[in-house]
Formats: C-alpha cells, structure tokens, sequence
C-alpha cells in the first residue's frame, strides 16, 4: 500500500512472496512472524532433499506438508523436525485445535500448552520413591558404609557386573565379587591392597 492508502500508514506488511530464495539466506533461517512465503528450488524434485532443507534451520515451531498423493504428504510430514505438522493443510489447523499440545522444538522451545501436555506444565511433577516392602528396610550396605574397610571398590564393581552385564556369566562373575567383598576381613582386604601396589 502506498500514497493515501490507509494501510500504508502504520506496522502493516502486504503479504509477501519471494522466489529463488536462497537456503542460506537470514529470512530462511531465521523465525518470520509476518505474511511472507518463501520459495525455494529443491533439486530433482527430491523428496529427501526437500526435508533436509526444511529440516536445515535453527528454528521448528510448525509446519505442513503439500502433496496431490496423500501417503506421499503424509511421510513428508512426518519426517519433519517441528513440534507441528499438518498433512495437506494449512499449518495453522495444528494451533487452531485447542485439544492438541501446541509448541516447537529446536530455538523454537521446547515446553508445550493446550491440550493435556500443557495442563502438566502447570503442575508440580515429583518423584517419590519409598520400599514397597516396610519390613525390607533400605541400608548402606557394609562394604560401603564410612569408615571403609577398603572392599567398597570390589563391592561396586561386583553390583555393576550383577545389574547391568548382557550376559549370565558375568552376571555370575558380579555375584561372587559381591559375596567377596562381603565376607572379606578388614586385615585380608589390606593385604590385597598392598600386594596390588
């Protein structure tokens, strides 16, 4: 709008569309809360190289997926890094939708309103953890417990190979440093430490 046009006066911004635009170009980077579309050349028509490029910026609020061949729109749409996709439609139809979670991801944010995932942001989330058997009371286990007796190590590695090793042999390995490090004296655990150095 320019001369005496009322909307040339003002923050008004006429819609915008720019071509050729390139990939590297601040206005492709960069978050446009404004009426402008940019078009970009995507070489061989390549869907994988038309999600890179979208997929090529800081920031990932929303987005949409056009295609005459719905599955083809669709696996676009998923493939996209946003907090928001819509398969052939307009973008907006994700917000407009109070039911669903609205946020982005990236430089976008990464927390969420509307919808149950927003409700939870309101709360105060904790964790509780407590013995599910009273009777079993939970203990610093002795090879652990201050002053060392200096079987703590053996303890600890035994515990490690016991919980989290993929095989039963080494499982088995961890049950035997445990049950050492239980039944070693003070004055055995020594000895071992001095002939290790």
């Amino acid at each position: 709008p320019v001369g005496s046009d009322p909307l040339s006066k003002g923050s008004f911004y006429p819609p915008t569309v720019l071509g050729d635009v390139p990939e590297s170009a601040t206005i492709a980077q960069e978050e446009i809360f404004g009426p402008i579309m940019c078009i970009f050349k995507v070489k061989g028509n390549s869907d994988d190289e038309a999600v890179r490029m979208a997929n090529n910026c800081d920031f990932a609020l929303s987005s949409c997926a056009f295609s005459g061949n719905f599955s083809r729109a669709k696996k676009l749409a998923n493939r996209l890094n946003a907090g928001m996709s819509s398969v052939n439609d307009l973008e907006g139809t994700t917000y407009m939708n109070q039911s669903l979670p609205f946020g982005g991801c990236k430089k976008s944010g990464f927390d969420r309103f509307a919808g149950p995932e927003g409700l939870r942001g309101l709360c105060m989330i904790r964790s509780v953890c407590e013995d599910r058997f009273p009777a079993i009371k939970n203990s610093i286990p002795p090879p652990l417990q201050y002053p060392s007796k200096g079987s703590g190590p053996t303890f600890a590695q035994g515990l490690m190979l016991m919980f989290y090793s993929p095989s039963l042999a080494m499982k088995a390995q961890g049950l035997i440093k445990l049950l050492s490090a239980v039944m070693a004296s003070p004055a055995k655990v020594e000895d071992e430490a001095i002939k290790e150095k």
